[in-house]
């Protein structure tokens, strides 16, 4: 018979935890499920060298024109907006646009768009963004105009060539 000394059982112990673990199958990590949201990713944009040339005369806040003719703008108060043609809306309806203190961005028609300046608006080209009061504009590679105030998702808004989208589920307009 051998004797049981504390070495040999704590051999014994080492030996039994060294094959259970080897014979134990580990699970891989879990995937973080890939973001489907239909708002860019900004973070390869780039910023506007000058908010100057982005101001109109007789007018606050910084103006633009999308690469397909939208007319938009940042107020000095943050809010901000677009006006024009805009696809997937009533027809009818003008003007997106997300004010300070509302839950959600506005679609509306109006005879006197907010966001249009009767002044030449300079051109914000595609992947390029400009930042106006806490607020962030950017046009898209394909030349859609997107829009947020600091990380408030319930604020976003995006025209694209096809669609009006607004708020935090991407809604679209229609």
């Amino acid at each position: 018979m051998t004797p049981h000394t504390p070495t040999h059982s704590l051999l014994r112990l080492v030996a039994f935890i060294a094959i259970a673990c080897g014979t134990m199958t580990f699970a891989a990590p879990a995937q973080a499920a890939p973001d489907t949201s239909l708002y860019p990713d900004g973070s390869q944009y780039r910023a506007v060298t000058s908010t100057w040339i982005y101001r109109v005369v007789d007018e606050d806040g910084v103006w633009f024109t999308s690469p397909v003719g939208l007319r938009c703008g940042i107020a000095d108060d943050g809010s901000y907006g677009c006006s024009g043609n805009l696809p997937g809306v009533t027809a009818g309806e003008n003007e997106v646009a997300w004010f300070v203190g509302d839950p959600f961005p506005r679609l509306y028609q109006t005879s006197e768009p907010r966001f249009s300046s009767p002044a030449p608006q300079t051109l914000l080209r595609e992947r390029t963004y400009i930042e106006h009061r806490g607020s962030r504009c950017s046009t898209t590679r394909d030349s859609g105009v997107y829009c947020i105030h600091g990380n408030d998702l319930t604020s976003q808004l995006m025209v694209t060539t096809t669609m009006t989208w607004r708020g935090a589920d991407a809604l679209p307009s229609s």
